[in-house]
């Protein structure tokens, strides 16, 4: 029965017209030349046909996708590439090849151990992180859909084995497989709803009517429709959401950059040395040699013979590159990897980035920009679903000329009690109490009293500021309207009007709550929404709709007495942006024909035909609904602003919406002057282009000049700009004025934009100013900002999948941006940037010494260590530390950050990281490896070393050297450390105790392996205290000019970590709490946007009133002698 149904509605569409199409032929007989298939170009499809598409001339791609970045075959040679991009890589792969010749100082497995470790466990990194991306297109790939088998018979199958010319049946709430014909739907008239956020961002609900030219796209959602049927045109990477998908581009880092500098700088310092040892042997070879008997000049192999001085210096210079090597940390890039994957799980485990509404915990995408975001200079956010809800709250209305609603909105709460916590800090001893006022005249109560009366007129709700709506979409608050009391206004009949206005005037579809019986509403637009639940509220409550009548239950009484009215739809006029508005015509149950009007602009220039019926209106009321802001935006927003970013917002809404929400996230307020540069119409249509940029490049000249010569210094400046007005200042010619006055405002606001325009403000603000911006959006029509900003961060709450695909980073909500930046990212900045330095250091502090018992050594090309001391000296002895101190340092504790929001400036002035502190490290490894191979040299030169008298061999003087090595710089990491875990503490003295373990271990082994170290450590070292005093002596030369620096430091030019550290230490936050918040408060950046700018501003203001007020006072009073 249900088959037959389902044959009848499709003979009643008519749809075997469009079924299956045949190929055009030209008149020789051949395809048609224009029948391509490529962009652009029409494409056969055989309906309920697949298998006839397999043919080679119409093969289309299979309806599997593929998001990764390898595949079985190409992972090896591709991922080998990436790795051998690197150029230190390239070395030490040289190094290794050559070191199986005759010339290496090594042995090939010294060489060969580190570099294949080290490059395996990028690979198997690279390997892990594609596997998840493997595995989500395996669930997507897998998802299950039914497609016609025969005889109207729907069978469930994946969607990878969907093919071009299925018809497929589509159930309610679920995804299209791919991009669908539609061919029929649950609704007589064949139409259908479908929810397009995982393409678009808007959950708004689209209708699809029966047309051949309605494609249902992937990805989108079916909506209030029980079913379509749908023919497959486009499947897998030919679907317009994959055409559409662009590979994320290959992001680094500012400090990544910069390190490729420092090994650049390495590499030439390891060049020179390698020249100066090269000269050396071809001295030492030349003059030297032949009087050296005991080398058997007679018969002396090639590299060392004085008559091919050439080939002998060449040779030399490629052992001293293999020699040196040490000065280029090998093992740098892959601990940086494993920090950075470490450091990356803490970000996706922070509880407090974990949204329980939605479930959905913060994602680090990519874990090679950690450090990126703790320097970031400007945020670039798009506002729909990424500052706002993507919701509409009903808060107040006004019916015939009387207002409704007492409550305030979430901001004006927000921000009288941020006010009412700075009146508070101004009690403990602020600028108002150094006021300069006449000495009795005014107490301090009066000026809290000022900031009272203000914040009065601010918070009008009768309720607690705390107590929120348990109604989605549903703020309001005023007894007068609610239960009923409607009906005892005088204004009662308008009133109802206004209330049937908002339960009929719309195109939603209700649904029913089969558990509670309350209707919910899949509305066009988030305010459409609103009014519907306000409906419902007031005892309007909009239940059932057909395709040509909508029914109301209508609640007149608190007594519960409901009545169900059927309004018969006669005509229904769509909202147009252009004339702002929508109307339906309707006929009552008393045959009244009516239309009922709503809208937005009364006086938009109206539409013809619409015109004609849109007359002689009775204006029954107006609404204030709110766009809901995301959980703590403000509060996200004032704490960035204080840690000294600058925040742009880029929406594709109108100016007037967009400026509404600059002032409900404070990124404008009152007092703040607002530069509007805009065209009119008229002036793009019938102007020459050259007019036209000449007057936007007029007012962007005259804003420019205005800036400049204010001279209120806490005077703030907003720049709004729409997308007509944007193309033009965004070309060549101008791009570079606009950005200059942007910059120079204290906000932007960038309204109906396009998505390319957004992508294109990225791009000029980042190339433009030289510093790391961040995007971040939640739909697809972010996606180009996202990609185009050093850091992309995707909001994935509410909003479709597109832009979370495309970010380096995921949060469910905007607020969680302020602890992603403000916490992780300065730690991660200073972890990241301290543990490069301190790498850097400790092998030049390793490679010189090699250098200086070179020289010593004649320029032979012998090293002072044993090859296993080399092999693990990166790899094992010195990596467990520098990597603790990546993932687990910490300058000040999280709640420290937040109450301190300056201490992120130190990441974008880069601190830790400019050449100043690179050089210091550098000379720092300079130092200890003077002490450790001079210190160690004078000590044991001609000295008795063991009982008997004996001296010091090069296995002694090697492995004191190594040891000395490996204990300064772990102590000297030690001294890096501000903050101290169990971890830490094991892995430094560890790797300390592990050398010993290992001297003793490989002293232990037959000579044939441990060489020269046999029984190094029994025998030879431990007995002699000359060993342990020298071991000693040098660790403390070496970290003592550190230590005193940082002493110095402290004491005479602290960092303000170095401040709040004592403050801690001392436990001052606990004990004088007033000094804390004092400290605290200064700690901000000067901004002028954000809750703390508005409140300083109305401080000012009220300072002014005062200073009126009294110099008003000292003018009048009588004065006594």
């Amino acid at each position: 029965m249900t088959k037959g149904r389902i044959r009848a509605r499709i003979r009643r569409s008519h749809l075997y017209t469009f079924g299956c199409i045949r190929p055009t032929t030209t008149e020789e007989g051949g395809p048609n030349p224009l029948q391509l298939h490529g962009p652009g170009y029409s494409r056969t499809v055989y309906c309920n046909q697949p298998l006839i598409h397999e043919k080679k001339s119409l093969f289309y791609c299979k309806n599997n996708i593929s998001t990764t970045k390898y595949n079985v075959l190409s992972f090896l040679p591709k991922a080998l590439f990436e790795q051998f991009r690197r150029v230190a890589n390239i070395y030490f792969l040289l190094a290794a090849c050559l070191s199986a010749s005759p010339i290496s100082p090594f042995s090939p497995l010294s060489m060969i151990a580190p570099l294949a470790f080290v490059v395996g466990l990028s690979m198997a990194k690279e390997a892990l992180e594609d596997s998840r991306r493997f595995l989500q297109d395996v669930k997507v790939n897998n998802r299950k859909v039914s497609v016609h088998k025969s005889n109207g018979e729907f069978v469930p199958r994946s969607w990878q084995r969907v093919m071009v010319g299925d018809v497929v049946r589509v159930e309610k709430d679920e995804f299209f497989p791919a991009d669908l014909l539609l061919l029929s739907s649950s609704y007589e008239d064949g139409i259908c709803y479908v929810e397009t956020m995982n393409l678009d961002g808007e959950t708004n609900l689209k209708v699809y009517p029966l047309d051949p030219s309605q494609i249902l796209l992937r990805d989108s959602k079916l909506r209030n429709t029980d079913y379509v049927y749908g023919v497959v045109i486009f499947t897998g990477h030919d679907s317009k959401v994959m055409q559409n998908s662009t590979k994320s581009p290959s992001k680094r880092s500012t400090i990544e950059k910069k390190m490729d500098h420092i090994i650049y700088t390495l590499f030439t310092v390891l060049i020179l040395i390698s020249f100066i040892s090269s000269i050396g042997f071809v001295v030492k070879t030349r003059f030297q040699v032949p009087k050296w008997w005991y080398l058997r000049p007679d018969n002396i192999e090639y590299q060392y013979d004085p008559k091919k001085i050439m080939l002998a210096g060449m040779s030399h210079l490629i052992t001293a590159l293999i020699l040196y090597g040490y000065l280029i940390p090998i093992s740098l890039y892959v601990s940086i990897e494993i920090v950075k994957v470490l450091q990356a799980s803490f970000i996706n485990q922070d509880i407090q980035m974990y949204d329980e509404e939605t479930g959905t915990p913060a994602d680090a995408r990519t874990s090679n920009l950690n450090e990126e975001l703790g320097q970031v200079d400007t945020i670039l956010s798009d506002k729909t679903g990424t500052l706002t809800c993507n919701q509409m709250d009903f808060l107040k209305c006004s019916i015939a000329g009387t207002s409704y609603g007492v409550r305030s909105s979430e901001v004006e709460l927000a921000a009288a009690k941020q006010m009412a916590s700075d009146m508070e800090e101004q009690d403990m001893g602020s600028d108002l109490s150094n006021f300069p006022l006449i000495k009795g005249r005014v107490p301090q109560e009066n000026v809290r009293r000022a900031g009272e009366i203000e914040l009065e007129t601010v918070v009008t709700s009768k309720g607690d500021e705390d107590k929120r709506p348990a109604i989605k979409g549903f703020g309001f608050e005023d007894s007068r309207l609610m239960n009923g009391n409607w009906l005892k206004d005088r204004n009662a009949d308008v009133i109802l009007l206004f209330f049937r206005i908002l339960s009929v005037c719309h195109t939603a579809i209700p649904e029913v709550n089969e558990e509670t019986g309350v209707c919910t509403y899949e509305a066009e637009s988030p305010d459409e929404g609103a009014f519907l639940v306000a409906a419902r509220e007031f005892g309007f409550e909009f239940c059932r709709r057909t395709q040509s009548t909508v029914v109301v239950r209508e609640k007149f009484s608190a007594s519960g007495e409901v009545v169900e009215r059927e309004y018969k739809i006669l005509n229904l006029l769509d909202f147009t942006s252009k004339r702002k508005r929508m109307s339906v015509i309707v006929r009552d149950e008393e045959g009244n024909i009516i239309l009922f009007c709503k809208g937005a602009d009364r006086e938009a220039m109206l539409e013809e035909v619409s015109d004609l019926m849109e007359r002689e209106l009775i204006l029954v009321g107006a609404t204030a609904v709110e766009d809901k802001l995301q959980k703590g935006v403000p509060q996200c927003i004032d704490k960035l602003a204080q840690a000294g970013l600058k925040i742009w917002v880029l929406t594709g809404d109108k100016m007037e919406t967009a400026i509404n929400i600059g002032f409900a996230c404070s990124l404008l307020r009152q007092g703040m002057k607002q530069i509007c540069i805009t065209l009119d119409s008229n002036s793009v249509t019938n102007d020459r282009l050259e007019v036209v940029k000449g007057n936007i490049l007029n007012q962007i000249t005259n804003a420019a000049q205005m800036i400049k010569m204010e001279k209120d210094p806490h005077a703030a400046f907003a720049l709004i700009i729409d997308g007509k007005t944007l193309t033009y200042a965004l070309e060549d010619d101008m791009k570079h004025q606009f950005l200059g006055l942007a910059v120079d405002c204290a906000s932007v606001i960038c309204c109906r934009v396009s998505p390319k325009q957004k992508a294109l403000v990225t791009r000029l603000v980042k190339e433009g100013t030289g510093k790391t911006t961040l995007a971040i959006g939640d739909g697809a029509n972010d996606v180009g900002m996202i990609q185009e900003a050093d850091i992309g961060v995707g909001i994935s709450g509410v909003e479709g999948m597109q832009a979370v695909m495309a970010s380096d980073f995921a949060i469910a909500q905007f607020r969680f941006l302020e602890r992603l930046l403000v916490i992780h990212g300065h730690w991660c900045y200073k972890r990241i940037a301290q543990m490069i330095c301190y790498f850097f250091y400790k092998n030049i502090a390793f490679g010189l010494t090699i250098f200086y018992f070179e020289a010593f050594a004649g320029f032979s090309g012998q090293s002072v260590y044993d090859d296993w001391y080399m092999i693990l000296f990166n790899v094992v002895l010195t990596s467990l530390p520098v990597i603790s101190l990546g993932v687990f340092e910490q300058d000040v504790p999280s709640e420290v950050c937040l109450q301190f929001p300056a201490l992120y400036q130190q990441g974008p002035r880069n601190l830790f990281f400019d050449w100043y502190r690179i050089l210091g490290w550098m000379g720092n490894g300079l130092y200890s490896s003077l002490i450790i191979f001079f210190l160690v040299i004078i000590i044991f030169y001609d000295q008795a070393f063991r009982k008997n008298g004996q001296t010091a061999d090069m296995a002694a003087l090697g492995t004191t050297m190594f040891t000395c090595i490996i204990c300064a710089v772990n102590c000297q990491i030690a001294l890096t450390m501000s903050h101290f875990t169990w971890i830490q503490h094991l892995f430094v003295w560890g790797s300390i105790g592990t050398w010993y373990l290992f001297l003793l271990i490989y002293g232990v082994l037959p000579p044939k392996y441990s060489k020269t170290a046999y029984q190094i450590l029994i025998e030879v070292l431990a007995p002699a205290p000359i060993y342990w005093t020298a071991t000693v002596l040098v660790t403390i030369a070496c970290v003592l000019p550190y230590l005193a620096h940082i002493s110095f430091q402290r004491c005479f030019n602290p960092m303000d970590h170095h401040i709040i550290q004592e403050i801690k230490y001392y436990k001052k936050d606990i004990e004088d709490r007033h000094m804390w918040t004092r400290e605290s408060s200064k700690a901000r950046q000067e901004t002028k946007i954000g809750f703390t700018a508005r409140v300083e501003a109305k401080i000012r203001h009220l300072k002014g009133r005062l200073q009126k007020k009294q110099s008003a006072l000292g003018v009048s009073s009588p004065t006594y002698t």
